[in-house]
């Protein structure tokens, strides 16, 4: 889920305090409405903060950081950056910058299935909440995502308690909105207990949590949440056979839905009525309401085709003018659109900003067998594809499934990436086998990370060492850039892990890194357990500069250095000509952050 933490430098001298303050409260209140945008003003805000050692604003910003990463799909990201928060957070900060990164540590948590994980901090957080605090959305979001992490293991009863707390603590602190979203998860978990085979109980009782939600919404104004909560009620009716009843809910979600042009609820709410229909046998009514839901879905279509090609073309201008505009794809943009509708289905219960479908699990009853077999094909072809691409860059992929083969290639500019750990024999006789393997795990998983980050290739691991480049399969200009942020970052991150262990008492790793730049062949070897590889006299040369470093050192060659030398994020300390294994003496650099 690579989003781009590669970013342009920002002049920390460009903020003054004031115009600090005044961005940082202008993000405060229009945040996350837009993540990638937001992405840009907290760069801005970071490196003042940087410049100033201002460790708690730090803190804040990779917490805030952390979230857009979530929102934006990139959940890898978003769990670096919510550390590295918690590592800028101290005892000095306010108390709920530490509660703000831990909430927004579950929600990604949460996406990435570590239920247990999620469980475990929030129970700890909540434990230390402070009643005398300020009302807070952290609390929410433990609460909240603690329960849905109990939904997801199969724990109903303990996913409805917690909701039940969460609804009595609303309704203690006279907070509506969420009110309304606990009463919406209690209908939900309701209706997945119905749907598993529970008694007919269950449906009344969610049709009483959704009754008073919709009470809630409509005295909040809540437009599109009425509708939702009308149409709920027509599917709880239509499940209980109570078919008049559900077409009268159906009836008031579909005349708002119209008013306001909800057209995607219009749809969906023209389905119910069909099966609603089809359930008091009159057939002629349903096809005509079937035909109905799918002039709708066309209608959206169109209406979201439209719109995306508009705001494709708004974006294209603007960024036009800014001369940052590489290429614009709105043909393929429709297509997608058009793809994407037609197998898109419309959540009707949600858990609240998580997108989970819960209850109305008759709605498509007819259907069920065969979508349950697509899905279980789809779930077999999505695991070989992302068995594929862990194991070939997406290019090469593509070009294997297309040909049955790939083409080696030369590429003549690619930046080569070496680590190795010092003492690693020496290590490996203080330390168990399980846990060095569980430390080189640990560190190779994270050096995976950092190389997606940035935009590098994993190549392979030998050993204790790790091999990635930049610049292939596609070339780029910002290869060996990109290829030192990686190796600083890789550096920094086992120099936190010595001083760790240095402190427990414990054996520790140190690493060289060493980087150079040349053309290479790039291609796969063997049919079996076959993997993408990269030979030449640049791979060796790369090698030669990790050998001929130091420890805790990212070591440069003279070609390297070359394309870098001007960039003002990096210093340089050169170190003259330094014999090297076979390749006689070359000019070697050592670099860090400017």
């Amino acid at each position: 889920m690579a989003w781009g933490l590669i970013c342009a430098q920002v002049d920390a001298q460009g903020l003054d305090q004031l115009q600090f303050d005044t961005t940082y409260a202008r993000f405060v209140d229009s945040r996350f409405s837009d993540p990638s945008n937001d992405l840009s003003t907290l760069r801005e805000l970071e490196a003042f903060a940087t410049a100033r050692r201002d460790s708690c604003s730090l803190a804040r910003i990779n917490s805030w950081k952390s979230n857009c990463h979530d929102a934006l799909g990139q959940l890898d990201s978003s769990v670096y950056f919510g550390h590295k928060g918690l590592r800028f957070y101290h005892s000095g900060c306010d108390s709920l910058s530490l509660m703000s990164i831990q909430a927004n540590l579950t929600s990604t948590y949460l996406s990435l299935g570590e239920n247990d994980k999620v469980i475990a901090i929030a129970d700890k957080y909540l434990a230390l909440w402070n009643e005398d605090w300020p009302e807070a959305n952290s609390r929410t979001a433990f609460l909240t995502n603690k329960a849905i992490a109990q939904v997801y293991k199969g724990d109903f009863e303990l996913g409805l308690r917690s909701f039940k707390e969460f609804l009595h603590i609303a309704e203690r602190e006279g907070d509506l909105t969420d009110q309304m979203d606990a009463c919406n998860n209690i209908a939900a978990i309701f209706g997945m207990r119905s749907e598993n085979g529970g008694n007919a109980s269950y449906l009344d009782s969610s049709e009483y949590y959704v009754g008073k939600a919709l009470r809630i919404g409509r005295s909040l104004g809540k437009t599109e949440e009425v509708v939702i909560h009308y149409l709920n009620l027509g599917v709880i009716s239509k499940d209980k056979k109570n078919y008049a009843r559900s077409l009268a809910y159906l009836d008031s979600a579909m005349g708002i839905a119209r008013e306001a042009e909800f057209l995607q609820l219009a749809s969906t709410i023209a389905r119910v009525r069909s099966d609603a229909f089809e359930g008091m046998g009159k057939l002629d009514s349903s096809l005509v309401y079937l035909r109905i839901h799918a002039q709708l879905k066309d209608s959206l279509l169109d209406s979201e085709k439209v719109r995306a090609i508009s705001d494709m073309q708004e974006k294209y201008e603007s960024e036009k003018k800014e001369r940052q505009i590489k290429e614009l794809e709105v043909h393929k943009l429709s297509a997608d659109l058009r793809e994407e509708q037609l197998t898109r289905t419309r959540n009707i219960y949600l858990f609240t900003g998580l997108g989970v479908l819960l209850v109305a699990g008759g709605l498509w009853s007819r259907l069920r067998y065969t979508r349950r077999a697509k899905a279980v094909l789809q779930v077999e072809k999505d695991r070989s594809e992302e068995l594929l691409l862990n194991i070939l860059p997406e290019e090469v992929a593509e070009e294997l499934k297309a040909k049955g083969e790939a083409d080696a290639v030369q590429i003549d500019h690619v930046t080569v990436l070496f680590t190795d750990f010092k003492g690693f024999t020496a290590l490996s006789e203080q330390v168990t086998p399980k846990q060095l393997v569980k430390d080189l795990h640990e560190c190779f998983s994270a050096f995976d990370h950092i190389c997606e980050d940035h935009g590098l290739e994993k190549i392979k691991t030998i050993g204790d060492a790790y091999m990635a480049a930049g610049g292939l399969p596609v070339p780029n200009e910002t290869h060996a850039k990109d290829a030192i942020e990686a190796a600083l970052r890789m550096r920094d991150f086992i120099s936190e892990g010595k001083a760790r262990k240095i402190a427990a008492g414990l054996p520790y790793f140190e690493i060289r890194i060493g980087i150079h730049t040349g053309p290479v062949v790039a291609g796969i070897v063997g049919v079996k357990k076959f993997s993408y590889d990269i030979w030449g006299d640049t791979v060796n040369t790369a090698s030669r500069m990790e050998s001929s470093g130091e420890p805790g050192k990212v070591n440069l060659s003279g070609a390297t250095y070359s394309l870098v030398r001007d960039l003002p994020m990096f210093t340089f300390t050169p170190r003259g000509k330094v014999q090297a294994k076979g390749k006689g003496e070359l000019e070697m650099y050592f670099v860090e952050r400017g």
